[in-house]
């Protein structure tokens, strides 16, 4: 007792809700069905209950449920933290409503809903509320409640059920009554597309529906559920003749109406064998005046009547009621096909008897009837087989031989539906079985094709008619001239070539191609096939048969790739001729890409490795021509001859003009033959090298890659080097020539042995070029010519191959040559430079000092100075004749005649590209001021002329002095950026000089009247408005002082004051403001454009460099210099730096970083690549094996007798696989490739010509 009172003082002071289970499913005691379950329904706790509900606590009554379980209205929500495991009592529960609904117990359901009438909407786990309980239980008195007081009576539950659904499924008829007497809504439909009058309907409630039809002006009888089916549909689909009674008497419901998928009622209840229903819509048509004959004649819209859906269905009972109903076996549908032709298709014996038998009058209608593939029921039953119905279609007078539209007999469709059991039943009685198909085929063809057996064919037809006519069969040809022996070759039909030979076939018919069998199965790779035709009588005189194309099996297994075909025809004797296009195996192998193939020729014929075809091309071109690097790659370690076809071009030049970029890196970079591949040359592509950068970056890249070989060792260690070989960056004509004979590379050079420790220099490829060039020079009949240099990397240049000249082995030999003479000459130049640069600064500073300081009336002070006579304004100064002014100026007009020779000499070989460079302008412009500025020494005069040529000399030279600067890394990017950003800039002040002159012509008009001095004519108004731009407007001086003319000491006004301010704000607007910021936003933007572009400019300077010096150098000098390979030690620390390399990098850095080693030495992408040659090569172990097992348990099925399907097909391929690589057209798949190929072939076609 005391504790009980405890807890009930617990309850009142607890002010936090609380969880509790008060589950329908543990507050009803009476079993009932609805339970509890775990749904997302949210859950209250106990104080919120008990504040929403105003109920107070009862320690009497309580449930000891968990608190997890708990489910409540919507719109209450649950605090997870509350959940404690408290219990709640059976009066609180919200779904105590719900119990006093099913129990009808209205005054405790008035009770509950007085005290919360939110409890309407307290559903339980299948989202039912109290509508739907007292519906399902049929308490009327509840809904009666319920409604009186405002309750929805359409709430749905979680299926989309009303109470009305509930109660018609239930069958509450009073609930029924009532809900129907309320109007409410009896349309809606649940989640199955139902309206309750669906829903009674297919569930038989006949008592419930004559309820409902007391109020039919409220149901939609015609209302479409699923697929448009109205409730007569449905009463038709299950066979509830009560409830269609009622429909159609009560509700008026109208058998006429279709569904969506366009099936009239009467149709669904002959599909579904529904006779009692069908014998209902019947009753009714004879009612309305419409015969049985009329309503069995119904179209639906795919043109079936009731008879049709009725065969559909395969109730018998349906279709004999819709035979006696009057239905016509002959009416067609729209596709011309009757019920006759659907019940023999279905192999339905016992329909057709019967609708036979009951109508015996349009029998022989039927059965001559055709649908509008012009098939006959007797087409049916025979395309699927049914040989029951066939026999008893033939014994009841059906044609045995009729044809379709494709000229098909039954016995020749039921052979190409290999239907084996029909074929004989139609032999048996009689069938033609020379008949044809619009193909030409007889029924040996179809036979053959589709792998029948052919020794029961044959007995059955010596059997049934004779054997003459079978070996009629034997040597017949279709369309394409291919006899049953070609399908069967074809097919690799093993049992059925066996047949047809020892029934005497022919094995050297030809088709239309001059194909024989043999021919086939070499196509097709039928190995065993392929031995049985070569084992016949005449298998040695077909071996060596070509077809249409000069094609011999063994050519056409080549082709294909069937190696061990390949080998069987060798073997037994086949010879190696050529077909039309003069091409021997090994060219269509290799066009083709079968490397194991290839090997298999070339063991046994090797002479065939350097044949070529009527256009001179080697297998080696037409594997290039087909892009099959593989084969390329064999035929190149094969030792294949490097050879020009007729059109003077090798197989490199196809690879390059047909941008093929694996049978490209396949030659170049071939382990043995590369160098070989590189030192090819064509009127088309002179140098390979050349041609390879400008079409194929990434191809050369990779022979960079190639030239670079590191030491087999670890990369810490001291021995490790890496070896650069420059062989690829040096045009190939240097230093190799090709025997146009033998297209062999001649061997042009001998190793020199090493001679240092950690640099390898090998000049075996500049010794050996002096034949080539003093060839060269004689074909020129110039004995001064010489090579360009460095046409490689100018190429890169000059095609802005960015990611050629990154690559360490460029970096590397730009680095060679630098360290071998460019870094010496580079430095010279500047250092005879920076003397000129003194001399002109210090004799500039000396006639300095001999020119009059300024005087106010006149040009020249009266004062001497250094031995200079002073002069009045009239006459000009007198210049000294010191040591120290005659040794500068020697110097300088030294320096000068020198340079301008040499710009001369440029302009010579530049020609117009020389004008178009700004810096040559340059040039010219500061020897031209020298000049000027050192003729006082000489005439001993000093004028204005001299000195303003001084100033621009010394100008000019300090520039040009930056200028020289930007051959050096580090600091050289810098100038690249001035002077980019410089030509940006003058671009933009060209275009907006406009708004100079506009400001300018203002200004001059406004303010030249009011004694602006610096205003006062055009040109001062230009100069002062650009000098206006940087910030420079004096606007207290200029515009607001004059503006006040009472201040005293101000000699200028403002004569147009508005005018003036306006033009003034608009020009600090649009200059200061907007165009300097859109010049900082240019300057900004080219700057990230140069760092972007800085590694390919520095590198770009450093080719011209080297360039400029190779064209001036001497060839003996290059020849000691430079270097053909390089070894470097990356951990050795011997080699350390000299003076000038230590002085350089700490200054200037070195113009070549060390990315390109660790380039180098990262070789991730080797071990990919080395992983990637493991798994292909397991790959092709565990293929073999698959293939020998495979053998190994064909020999073991063998000798145990086992017969199975798999020995009747040979090996090979099958048609539908090989067919598109039969056309050349097909081959050639990207328009692209076909685009170039039609300019390839009337290129040939030309030079042909």
């Amino acid at each position: 007792m005391w504790e009980l009172l405890r807890k009930r003082q617990q309850y009142q002071q607890v002010r936090k809700p609380k969880v509790a289970d008060c589950g329908m499913d543990r507050c009803c005691s009476d079993g009932s069905s609805e339970k509890q379950t775990s749904l997302s329904t949210p859950v209250i706790t106990i104080d919120s209950v008990r504040e929403r509900f105003k109920l107070s606590p009862n320690p009497r009554r309580h449930s000891l449920q968990p608190a997890a379980q708990l489910t409540a209205a919507p719109g209450v929500k649950l605090d997870p933290k509350t959940i404690n495991g408290d219990v709640c009592l059976l009066t609180d529960s919200p779904y105590r409503i719900l119990r006093a609904a099913e129990s009808g117990n209205v005054e405790d359901f008035g009770r509950l809903y007085l005290a919360e009438p939110g409890r309407l909407g307290v559903r339980d786990s299948r989202g039912r509320a109290a509508a739907h309980q007292a519906a399902a239980r049929n308490k009327l008195n509840i809904l009666q409640f319920i409604a009186a007081h405002g309750g929805d009576l359409n709430i749905k539950d979680h299926v989309g059920n009303t109470p009305l659904h509930v109660a018609v499924e239930n069958e509450s008829i009073d609930v029924v009554d009532y809900l129907l007497q309320s109007n409410v809504d009896t349309s809606i439909l649940n989640d199955k597309k139902q309206a309750p009058v669906h829903l009674v309907t297919e569930l038989n409630k006949v008592s419930v529906l004559e309820v409902m039809s007391k109020y039919k002006d409220c149901i939609d009888i015609l209302q479409g559920g699923e697929h448009g089916r109205t409730a007569l549909h449905l009463a038709a689909i299950y066979d509830h003749e009560e409830c269609a009674r009622i429909l159609i008497r009560e509700f008026g419901a109208c058998p006429r109406r279709p569904c969506n998928n366009g099936y009239y009622p009467i149709h669904e209840a002959a599909k579904n064998a529904s006779s009692r229903t069908m014998e209902v819509f019947l009753q009714w048509g004879e009612s309305r005046g419409c015969t049985r004959e009329e309503m069995i004649s119904f179209y639906d819209s795919e043109g079936n009547v009731p008879l049709h859906s009725a065969v559909h269905g395969g109730d018998i009972k349906a279709v004999e009621l819709c035979l006696k109903s009057g239905a016509k076996i002959s009416t067609q549908q729209h596709d011309l096909s009757t019920p006759v032709h659907l019940a023999c298709a279905q192999g339905a014996t016992d329909i057709v008897k019967l609708m036979f038998s009951m109508q015996p009058s349009e029998k022989m209608q039927c059965l001559a009837s055709c649908d509008v593939q012009k098939m006959t029921p007797l087409h049916c039953a025979a395309m699927f087989d049914h040989p029951e119905i066939v026999e008893y279609l033939v014994s009841e007078g059906a044609d045995i031989n009729p044809l379709d539209k494709e000229r098909r007999s039954p016995l020749l469709l039921a052979s190409s539906r290999a239907g084996w059991r029909t074929v004989q039943t139609l032999i048996r009685l009689g069938a033609n079985i020379h008949l044809k198909d619009v193909n030409s085929r007889n029924v040996l063809h179809l036979v053959v094709m589709n792998g029948g057996r052919l020794e029961e064919f044959a007995d059955q037809v010596i059997k049934a008619q004779s054997k003459v006519s079978l070996l009629q069969l034997l040597n017949e040809k279709d369309k394409t001239g291919c006899s049953p022996l070609h399908y069967a070759s074809r097919e690799g039909h093993i049992r059925s070539l066996e047949n047809l030979i020892r029934l005497g076939a022919c094995i050297n018919l030809k088709n239309n191609n001059n194909e024989s069998p043999l021919h086939f199965a070499a196509r097709y790779g039928r190995y065993n096939t392929v031995r049985q035709l070569l084992d016949s009588e005449k298998g040695s005189f077909i071996i060596n048969e070509s077809d249409g194309e000069g094609l011999t099996p063994l050519h056409i297994a080549s082709q294909q790739g069937h190696t061990r075909v390949v080998q069987l025809l060798l073997n037994r004797g086949a010879l190696l001729h050529r077909d039309h296009n003069g091409r021997n195996p090994l060219h269509l192998a290799a066009m083709s890409g079968y490397t194991q193939t290839m090997e298999l020729l070339h063991s046994v014929h090797s002479h065939l490795l350097d044949q070529v075809d009527k256009d001179g091309n080697t297998a080696l071109h037409l594997a290039t021509m087909d892009n099959k690097p593989n084969a390329v790659a064999l035929l190149l370690s094969m030792n294949c001859k490097l050879l020009y076809n007729c059109h003077d071009m090798s197989a490199i030049d196809y690879a390059i003009y047909y941008k093929f970029p694996e049978a490209a890196l396949a030659m170049v970079t071939h382990e043995e033959r590369a160098q070989e591949v590189m030192a090819l040359k064509s009127d088309k592509h002179p140098c390979v090298t050349l041609a390879l950068i400008a079409s194929m970056p990434k191809v050369f890249e990779a022979v960079q890659d190639k030239c670079i070989t590191k030491a087999n060792c670890k990369k810490d260690s001291k021995s490790f080097y890496i070896k650069y070989s420059f062989s690829c960056l040096q045009c190939p004509a240097m230093y190799a020539q090709v025997d146009q004979r033998t297209g062999e590379a001649l061997i042009i050079s001998k190793a020199i042995p090493l001679p240092a420790l950690n640099i390898k220099y090998s000049f075996h490829a500049y010794q050996s070029s002096k034949d080539s060039v003093e060839l060269q020079r004689k074909q020129m009949n110039d004995p001064h010519w010489r090579l360009p240099p460095l046409c490689v990397v100018n190429a890169m240049v000059a095609h802005g191959r960015v990611e050629l000249l990154a690559h360490p082995l460029s970096q590397k030999y730009l680095q060679m040559k630098w360290n071998s003479y460019g870094k010496y000459f580079h430095l010279a130049n500047l250092l005879l430079y920076c003397i000129f640069l003194a001399f002109v600064t210090i004799f500039a500073a000396q006639i300095m000092d001999d020119s009059p300081v300024n005087a106010t009336d006149t040009k020249y002070a009266n004062s001497t100075n250094n031995g200079c006579q002073r002069v009045d304004s009239q006459e000009p100064a007198k210049c000294g004749n010191l040591p120290v002014r005659y040794t500068c100026a020697i110097i300088i007009i030294t320096y000068i005649a020198l340079n301008s020779l040499r710009e001369v000499l440029q302009l010579y070989q530049q020609r117009w590209h020389y004008l178009l460079d700004p810096i040559n302008l340059v040039s010219w412009l500061l020897y031209i001021s020298s000049v000027i500025m050192i003729v006082p020494v000489f005439v001993d005069q000093l004028n204005e002329l001299q000195l303003s040529c001084a100033s621009i000399t010394v100008f000019l030279s300090w520039f040009n002095l930056l200028l020289y600067l930007q051959r050096f890394d580090q600091v050289g990017i810098y100038v690249v950026m001035f002077l980019e950003i410089l030509q940006t800039l003058i671009k933009v002040l060209i275009v907006f000089s406009i708004l100079i002159i506009a400001f300018g012509l203002a200004f001059y008009i406004l303010l030249s009247r009011g004694g602006h001095l610096s205003f006062s004519n055009v040109p001062i108004s230009l100069i002062r408005t650009f000098s206006m731009m940087l910030g420079e407007i004096d606007f207290l001086g200029t515009y607001v002082e004059p503006y006040y003319e009472n201040i005293p000491k101000v000699k200028t006004t403002l004569p147009y004051p508005i005018p003036a301010f306006l033009i003034l704000g608009l020009f600090m607007v649009l200059m200061p403001i907007l165009l300097m910021n859109l010049l900082i936003g240019l300057a900004v933007g080219d700057i990230e454009s140069v760092r972007r572009n800085a590694q390919l400019k520095r590198l770009a300077m450093q080719v011209v460099l080297h360039t400029e010096l190779e064209r001036k150098l001497p060839q003996f000098l290059l020849e000691k210099v430079d270097k053909m390979e390089l070894i470097e030690f990356p951990n050795d620390t011997k080699c350390k730096l000299g003076f000038l390399d230590t002085l350089l990098r700490k200054w200037f850095w070195n113009p070549f970083s060390d990315d390109g080693l660790e380039m180098v030495l990262d070789s991730s992408d080797d071990y990919v690549s080395e992983e990637l040659v493991k798994q292909k090569r397991r790959l092709k172990e565990i293929s073999s094996a698959l293939e020998t097992q495979q053998l190994l348990l064909r020999l073991i099925v063998q000798k145990m007798e086992i017969k199975t399907e798999a020995d009747d097909v040979d090996e090979g391929v099958s048609p539908n696989e090989i067919r598109p690589l039969l056309g050349v057209a097909n081959k050639w798949t990207s328009p692209r490739v076909r685009k170039k190929l039609r300019s390839t072939l009337s290129f040939t076609k030309s030079q042909t010509t």
